[in-house]
C-alpha cells in the first residue's frame, strides 16, 4: 500500500485525534471514505532521534473506539488464545524487519526494538496490530481483530440483550424473561406465540440497525456469547463443552425447531444440558434465529471462542 504524504490539514486532524502535536515525521497510510486519516505510518525515529517502535498507528476515532471495546471484552487474551504463538512471533519478526529497513544505514544512535507495539512475543495492543492489518501488513492478530469486528455479538441476558456491532454496544430491550413469558401460554409453545416473539426481536433489531447506520453486507457472522451461547453449543454437540461450536443458519434453525416442538421436560432431558440451562435455550434460540434471519448471516458461533479457564 502506498502511503500518502501528510498535508497540513492531515497534521491538524492528527493533532485533534491525538490531543497533541505529532512528534515525528509521518505519512497517511489509510484514509476513510471521507478522506480522514485512519492509520498513519511513523518514521522509525522521532524528530529528536528517539526510537519509534510503532510504525503503523491507528488514529481513526471510530476504529479506535471499536478496538477499545474489543479489548475491554478480553480481546487481548482471546487473541492470544486463538492464534498460534508461532504465528504471532512471525508477525512481530516481519514487522520489525520492515520497520528497521527504513532506518538510514549510517544511523549510529538508539534503534527501535521489538515487533508490533515494541514487543517480541504475545499481544500487547490490538490497536497496533489492526493498524498494521489495515495498512496491508501480514499480521495474524490484525486479521483476527478484523474478523471479530465484522461479527455481531449477542450477549443474552435475563432482561435485555446486548448487541455488539463494529465495536459498538447497543441494547435490545428483550431478554430471556420477556421471551419466556411471551411463549408460556402452552407447553410446547403455541406457534403463533413463537412467531410473535421472533417478530418483536426483529423489529427491535431493525430500530437498532437504523440508529447505528450499519451496512448488513459488512457483517460476516453472528456470535451468541456467554452462558446462553454455551448452553446452545452443548445442545448442538450433546457434550458438556465449554468451548465454542460453529454452525450454519440451517443448523440454528433446526435447533430452534427441536426446542420449539418439545415440552419443558423434553428440553431438560437433552444430553449434556444442565438443568439450570434448560429454561434459557429456547429463548436464546428465538433471539438468535431472529437476528440471523434479519442479518442474513450463515456463520454462527455458539458460546465463547475461548475456554472458560482463559476468558474472564
Amino acid at each position: 500500500m502506498t502511503a500518502e504524504v501528510a498535508s497540513e490539514d492531515d497534521r491538524r486532524q492528527i493533532k485533534e485525534l491525538l490531543g497533541r502535536e505529532p512528534m515525528g515525521v509521518f505519512t497517511v497510510a489509510v484514509r476513510d471514505a471521507s478522506g480522514r486519516p485512519v492509520v498513519i505510518e511513523n518514521a522509525p525515529l522521532l524528530d529528536d532521534g528517539t526510537p519509534m517502535p510503532t510504525r503503523f498507528w491507528l488514529v481513526g476515532a471510530t476504529e479506535s473506539h471499536a478496538i477499545a471495546t474489543l479489548e475491554a471484552d478480553g480481546g487481548v487474551r482471546r487473541a492470544e488464545a486463538a492464534i498460534a504463538p508461532g504465528d504471532i512471533e512471525a508477525t512481530h519478526r516481519r514487522h520489525a524487519a520492515a520497520r528497521d529497513a527504513l532506518i538510514p544505514d549510517d544511523h549510529e544512535g538508539p534503534r527501535p526494538t521489538g515487533g508490533v507495539g515494541g514487543t517480541r512475543t504475545g499481544v500487547k495492543c490490538l490497536h497496533a496490530h489492526y493498524a498494521c492489518h489495515l495498512a496491508g501488513e501480514d499480521d495474524a492478530v490484525g486479521e483476527w481483530v478484523a474478523q471479530r469486528l465484522s461479527e455481531v455479538r449477542l450477549t443474552v441476558g435475563a432482561q435485555s440483550t446486548n448487541v455488539t456491532i463494529a465495536g459498538r454496544i447497543s441494547e435490545l430491550p428483550t431478554g430471556i424473561d420477556d421471551i419466556t413469558q411471551r411463549i408460556s401460554h402452552r407447553d410446547p409453545p403455541d406457534p403463533a406465540d413463537l412467531t410473535n416473539a421472533i417478530g418483536v426481536v426483529t423489529d427491535q433489531l431493525d430500530d437498532l440497525l437504523l440508529r447505528a447506520d450499519i451496512e448488513r453486507q459488512s457483517i460476516s457472522g453472528l456470535v451468541i456469547d456467554g452462558r446462553p451461547g454455551t448452553a446452545m453449543a452443548v445442545l448442538e454437540t450433546g457434550l458438556a463443552v465449554t468451548e465454542s461450536t460453529e454452525v450454519d443458519r440451517a443448523t440454528l434453525e433446526e435447533l430452534f425447531r427441536l426446542l420449539a416442538t418439545d415440552d419443558a421436560s423434553g428440553r431438560a432431558s437433552q444430553p449434556g444440558l444442565v438443568a439450570d440451562d434448560a429454561p434459557i435455550v429456547l429463548a436464546t434460540a428465538i433471539i438468535g434465529v431472529a437476528v440471523s434471519r434479519r442479518l442474513r448471516v450463515d456463520r454462527i458461533r455458539l458460546g465463547d471462542d475461548t475456554t472458560r479457564s482463559v476468558r474472564t
